[in-house]
């Protein structure tokens, strides 16, 4: 999908229309490579997102308060908090026909106060007493945002056209537009193209017979994308025409230059999946084939839907990939603090040892020469260090004899904890692998940093409490998927009767599946059999052991991890992974 110079057009005028003469208030870093402003303007509060990843590069107005996405503060917030954040919007600029658009921002030097988020001011009125100040006292910059696919950036400006910083910052053995700290800013070097606005026929009549139309296009006029070739072809051909046919090529034009002089008229593109594309114009390339074409009541809720729908399953693959990192470096650790109690626990196996090699240097003292380097008993041999006395390093066996006593006695109990920590912490790896969304994952990042396997995020917003899924199998009976440990400790402990059957992939992580009947049908067996299949660690496996028993025979394991049991006797049946039956309620 294409965010080409006339999206952004659509997109300036909205802003110029919401924001220009706003205040910002708040300025945040939503991700690595993507800001959001807080802009108050008469008495209402307008939000802004502006991206620089390369496959999402974007400015737009959004409809919900942006929210911090990176950890700590990095020197481009930095410098957005010294001169963005409670400046005034004073001009919003594109140069014609290129993804680029600059915020010219002033901003008095004595700033307003500021609450307890560094991130924001108070500020809930429009006076203009940044506007009428004395302009030795105002600070002027501006925020240019280039939304050009791999090439995309957020820079910050000074008054003087010097570079301040970037989100990306670009070195000379990246490319030949360098953008660095202390660089004069330089536009993108505008291509040798024509202006589509004065596209004549002889034009596209030369242009077309030199191949694809749609390449032609593209490569001969400033400002059109590929969507936009399609378009103009489709309007004056009524389809996107092969090479080699005979065009014709005063339609061509002129719906060329109606496409870039007609007024913004925003459309989303929808089919089964979900948005597919947007367009500033009515995308008439893209209706048929099951597409649902609806008229938008701006770019930016155009461009928020198309995104959002994007940015979820990226979004959640992201929160998965950040909580699985930070839960193998704590089982790293758990896993070195068994090591650790292992190795001592084998060393107290030479107790014994310890104490016979205390008694014989004791007992063979008056034989034993001056600075001796052992002592020879029956045949074995105790090694002896010539610069100490006997009796002292017979003392000190004794001593280590005495700590690997006691180690002895409770190195095993705790090598057992350290066992049910690495059970419950795989745990939590097994369901964080398997779930299905984001608050999800933040449920489970949650609990973990609440078991005590992870640090406390002091930026992640805490998650909205989800219960159990509850699925109605084809025979109509309710079946409960515990997806996160809590869940399991609920769907088993509380939700189930002792006469309900329970489920479990066999001998790996993974849901309590509970099926409320006490005679349920071989065909709800099987199903609730496959859900707990897939909400396991062997969701990949072709086929899967899986235990099934009354409720009544599943106990908590004394001292344990939330989640984890124990039950017998059970049965096993081996199923294939997958979801069934009908989602009744996903809270």
């Amino acid at each position: 999908m294409y965010f080409d110079a006339l999206t952004l057009t659509a997109v300036v005028e909205e802003l110029r229309a919401t924001v220009l003469d706003g205040r910002i208030q708040r300025v945040v870093l939503v991700g690595p490579l993507a800001i959001g402003l807080e802009v108050y303007r008469q008495g209402r509060r307008h939000y802004l997102l502006a991206s620089a990843d390369a496959q999402m590069a974007r400015i737009h107005l959004i409809s919900q308060r942006p929210t911090r996405g990176v950890d700590g503060e990095t020197p481009f917030l930095l410098l957005l908090r010294k001169y963005v954040l409670g400046g005034r919007i004073v001009n919003i600029e594109q140069p014609p026909y290129e993804r680029v658009v600059v915020l010219s921002i002033t901003k008095p030097t004595e700033s307003r106060k500021q609450t307890f988020d560094p991130d924001e001011l108070i500020a809930d009125d429009d006076n203009d007493d940044d506007l009428t100040a004395d302009a030795d006292h105002l600070l002027h910059c501006d925020l240019i945002v280039e939304p050009q696919d791999r090439r995309s950036n957020i820079i910050l400006v000074d008054d003087n056209n010097i570079i301040l910083d970037a989100i990306k910052r670009v070195s000379p053995r990246m490319s030949s537009r360098v953008v660095l700290p202390r660089r004069v800013y330089e536009l993108p070097p505008p291509p040798d193209k024509r202006d589509p606005l004065r596209a004549s026929a002889a034009e596209i009549e030369h242009l077309l017979g030199k191949g694809e139309p749609v390449k032609a296009l593209v490569n001969a006029y400033r400002g059109v994308s590929p969507q936009i070739a399609r378009e103009v072809l489709t309007r004056a051909c009524g389809s996107i025409p092969q090479a080699g046919l005979a065009l014709p090529a005063y339609t061509i034009a002129a719906r060329l230059r109606e496409i870039f002089a007609e007024p913004p008229a925003p459309h989303l593109v929808r089919n089964e999946q979900g948005p597919v594309a947007f367009a500033p114009y009515y995308p008439s390339h893209l209706a048929g084939d099951g597409a649902t074409i609806t008229v938008m009541p701006g770019m930016s809720a155009a461009l928020e839907a198309f995104y959002t729908a994007r940015q979820q399953p990226l979004g959640r693959d992201q929160r998965r990939a950040d909580l699985l990192n930070r839960l193998r470096a704590s089982r790293e650790h758990i896993e070195r603090q068994r090591d650790q109690i292992a190795a001592e626990l084998a060393r107290t196996a030479e107790l014994d040892r310890l104490r016979w090699e205390g008694e014989m240097i004791f007992a063979f003292l008056h034989q034993l020469p001056p600075q001796a380097t052992e002592l020879v008993v029956e045949g074995e041999r105790i090694a002896l260090d010539p610069k100490r006395s006997p009796v002292e390093q017979a003392q000190e066996r004794f001593r280590a004899y005495e700590k690997a006593k006691s180690a002895r006695a409770i190195l095993p109990e705790r090598l057992a904890e350290i066992e049910q920590r690495l059970a419950g912490i795989d745990q939590f790896i097994a369901l964080a692998a398997v779930a299905d969304d984001s608050n999800q994952i933040d449920q489970i990042a949650a609990e973990a940093e609440e078991a005590g396997y992870l640090r406390s995020s002091a930026t992640r917003r805490p998650p909205v409490r989800s219960r159990p899924l509850l699925i109605r199998s084809s025979d109509g009976l309710p079946i409960y998927v515990g997806r996160t440990a809590r869940q399991n400790e609920e769907v088993t402990f509380r939700i189930a009767r002792p006469t309900d059957w329970w489920l479990h992939a066999r001998n790996i992580h993974g849901a309590h599946v509970i099926i409320r009947a006490d005679h349920p049908p071989e065909q709800t067996i099987y199903e609730a059999a496959a859900l707990a299949a897939y909400y396991s660690q062997a969701r990949d496996d072709t086929a899967v052991e899986v235990d099934l028993c009354r409720r009544r025979a599943v106990r908590k394991i004394p001292g344990g991890p939330i989640g984890l049991v124990s039950y017998h006797p059970e049965r096993t049946l081996r199923v294939r992974p997958q979801r069934c039956g009908e989602v009744v309620q996903k809270w």
